[in-house]
């Protein structure tokens, strides 16, 4: 049965065998996947590739050979194709992104503005289960938000009001 991976060929090994071996990096894996082939129209394909993300469609067997660690067969993964892009299989759509992507310079703001309102949240903890029970009229969510704000214009442009400093 193929099986296919979505990622970047990080780098390529060619055994004296003359088998070549990819290792694959893909989102979500900490190591990568390693595909053999003699094919040379694939090795062409995959040095072609660089690092663009590609969809690498591989089977995968059983070795004869038994792992010494876990008293398995080893699993020997066969490179079967090399296509551009991240390919979906058919009947299934990709998903939209719910928003546009953050610009890059965005991202420090962004990262700001989630610790001002961790910050915010730990200072009024409680405030929403027994201090707010008999102020009716008083938000939580508000007043935690108004301290973020206020936390983050401490951090990104009135440095030097800051009361505590």
């Amino acid at each position: 049965m193929s099986e296919t991976i979505v990622g970047t060929c990080a780098s390529i090994i060619e055994k004296t065998s003359g088998w070549y071996e990819f290792e694959i990096m893909a989102p979500g894996k900490q190591y990568p996947v390693r595909l053999a082939t003699k094919k040379q129209e694939l090795v062409e394909l995959a040095r072609a590739a660089h690092s663009d993300t590609m969809t690498w469609t591989y089977n995968e067997t059983e070795s004869d050979k038994i792992n010494e660690h876990t008293g398995r067969p080893f699993v020997n993964r066969y490179l079967e194709g090399v296509e551009a892009g991240a390919a979906v299989p058919a009947g299934v759509s990709s998903p939209e992104p719910h928003h546009e992507p953050m610009h890059f310079a965005d991202k420090d703001r962004a990262i700001t503005r989630m610790a001002c309102l961790k910050a915010a949240a730990q200072v009024y903890a409680g405030l929403g289960v027994e201090e707010a029970r008999g102020t009716p009229d008083l938000d939580a969510g508000l007043t935690v938000m108004k301290s973020a704000d206020r936390f983050e214009r401490w951090v990104m442009r009135d440095i030097d009001d800051v009361p505590f400093a």
